[in-house]
C-alpha cells in the first residue's frame, strides 16, 4: 500500500511539473520566434560586421540578465516558501523592499559601469561608446524587471509571468525594425530591447498590483533570503560566463566580419537552447515546495532531464541534416560560412541547456559544491580559446569541450538524485 502511494505521487509530481511546464513550451515557442525574428531581422538589415558588433554587445546583455537572475531565484524561493504557509503580508514586504534596494543598488551599479565604458570599448575594438551606454541601461531594467519575474513566478503565477515576457519580446521586435528602418542602426537595435524591458515590467506589475491589494505589511527577517542570494548569484554569473565569453574572445581575436558569423551560428545553436528552456520556469518553484513539504525532488529532475535530452536530440539531428537550409533561411546567403559551425555548436548548446536544468535544481535543493565545477569548465574554455583560436571551427570545438566536461561531472555530482538514491 505504501509504495503503491509512492508512485501515485510520483506520477502526480510528473504531470504537475508537466502540465505547468506546457504553459511555458507555449509561450516560449512564441517569445522565442520573437527573439529569433529579431535576430533575423537585425542579422539581415544590419549585415555580418555590424551584426557581429551586435553579437559582441549580446554578450554582455547575456552578463547581465544573468548576472541579475540570482534576485529572480531568491525572490521567487522566498515567495514560493511564504505562499506555501499563505502570508501574504510576508511577500508583499519583500517585493517592496526587493524593488527599492535594486533600484539604490542598480543605480550605483550603473554609474561604476559608465566609467569603465572606455575599457570596454578598447577590449572589443568598438569605437562608437553609445552602444556599450544602452547596454548598461538595459542592465539597470533587467535587474528591476527579475523582482517582477521572481514574484509572480513564486506564486506561480506562470501565465502572466510568462505574458510579461511576451510583451517584451513583441515590443523588441517591432521597435528594433523600426528604429533600424529609421536609421538607427545599432542604437536601434539596443533601445528596442530597453523599450521591451520596460514594457515587460509594466505588463507584470497588473497582477501583482492586484494580488497586494488590501494586504498590510509585515517586517520580518529576511536574511535568510539575503544569504541564499550569495552562492545563487556566483553560479549564475558563472554559467552565464561559459556561454557568452566565447563571443567576446571572438571579437577580440578575430574581425567584425568573423565575429558577425560566429555571432550568428551561435544564435542559431540557441534555437536548442531557447526552445528547451520551458521547463525551467516552473522547475524551481516546484523543487521548492517539494523540499519544504520533505517530498522527494529528485524525480523532477529525471522527468526534465528526459524530455530536454529528447528534444536536444531531435533538434542536432536537423542541425547535421540541413546546415546549408537553416542559414540561408535563417540569415541568407552572406552567412553561408556558418555551415560548418551550427552542427557542433547545437550540440554543445544542447548540454548547457541540460546544465542550466542540473543548476536550478542543486539551486533549489541548496546544493552549492557544483560552483566549483562551473569555475573548472571557464577556465578551461578561456584556456582553450586563448592557445586555440586559430580558425572559428577551432573556438567551436573549444565550447563543445567545455560544455562536455561540465555535464559528465554534474552527472557525478548530482548521481544519487540521477539513481533515486535520494529520497528527499
Amino acid at each position: 500500500m505504501k509504495n503503491h502511494k509512492i508512485r501515485k505521487n510520483s506520477y502526480l509530481i510528473k504531470d504537475e511539473l508537466f502540465n505547468a511546464g506546457l504553459i511555458f513550451l507555449f509561450f516560449s515557442l512564441i517569445i522565442s520566434g520573437f527573439n529569433y525574428l529579431y535576430h533575423v531581422f537585425m542579422g539581415r538589415m544590419l549585415g555580418p560586421v555590424d551584426y557581429g558588433i551586435l553579437g559582441s554587445l549580446f554578450a554582455i546583455v547575456y552578463i547581465f540578465s544573468f548576472s541579475s537572475s540570482p534576485f529572480n531565484l531568491v525572490i521567487s524561493k522566498s515567495v514560493a516558501e511564504y505562499s506555501g504557509r499563505r502570508e501574504k503580508q510576508k511577500i508583499k514586504r519583500l517585493f517592496k523592499r526587493s524593488i527599492f534596494w535594486i533600484i539604490i543598488f542598480g543605480v550605483i551599479f550603473f554609474i561604476i559601469y559608465l566609467l569603465l565604458v572606455p575599457y570596454i570599448a578598447d577590449f572589443m575594438n568598438l569605437n562608437n561608446k553609445t552602444e556599450i551606454i544602452i547596454v548598461g541601461l538595459i542592465a539597470l531594467f533587467s535587474f528591476i524587471s527579475v523582482i517582477f519575474s521572481g514574484t509572480l513566478n513564486g506564486l506561480e503565477k506562470f501565465v502572466w509571468q510568462n505574458t510579461s515576457g511576451f510583451f517584451a519580446a513583441l515590443f523588441k521586435l517591432v521597435l528594433g525594425i523600426v528604429f533600424v528602418l529609421a536609421g538607427f542602426s545599432l542604437n536601434g537595435a539596443l533601445g528596442a530591447i530597453l523599450c521591451g524591458t520596460i514594457a515587460g515590467i509594466l505588463i507584470a506589475f497588473i497582477p501583482i498590483r492586484k494580488e497586494f491589494r488590501g494586504v498590510k505589511e509585515e517586517n520580518f527577517d529576511a536574511k535568510k533570503a539575503y544569504l541564499y542570494a550569495l552562492p545563487v548569484f556566483i553560479a549564475s554569473i558563472l554559467f552565464v560566463l561559459i556561454i557568452t565569453l566565447d563571443q567576446i574572445l571572438v571579437k577580440h581575436f578575430f574581425s567584425s566580419e568573423n565575429a558577425g558569423i560566429y555571432a550568428a551560428a551561435g544564435m542559431i545553436g540557441k534555437i536548442i537552447w531557447f526552445s528547451t528552456g520551458f521547463l525551467i520556469g516552473p522547475l524551481f518553484p516546484k523543487v521548492v515546495r517539494l523540499k519544504a513539504e520533505g517530498k522527494n525532488t529528485s524525480k523532477l529532475l529525471i522527468n526534465a532531464i528526459i524530455y530536454i535530452s529528447l528534444i536536444i536530440a531531435a533538434e542536432c539531428i536537423v542541425f547535421f541534416a540541413v546546415p546549408n537550409f537553416i542559414v540561408n533561411t535563417i540569415f541568407g546567403s552572406s552567412y553561408i560560412s556558418a555551415v560548418p559551425l551550427i552542427g557542433l555548436f547545437g550540440i554543445a548548446l544542447g548540454i548547457f541547456s541540460l546544465l542550466q536544468i542540473f543548476m536550478t535544481y542543486n539551486l533549489a535543493i541548496e546544493k552549492y559544491n557544483f560552483i566549483y565545477i562551473f569555475l573548472a569548465g571557464i577556465i578551461i574554455e578561456i584556456a582553450g580559446i586563448y592557445f586555440y583560436h586559430s580558425t572559428l571551427l577551432d573556438v567551436v570545438k573549444t565550447v563543445l569541450v567545455t560544455s562536455s566536461f561540465i555535464i559528465i561531472s554534474m552527472i557525478i555530482y548530482n548521481r544519487k538524485d540521477i539513481w533515486g538514491e535520494n529520497g528527499k
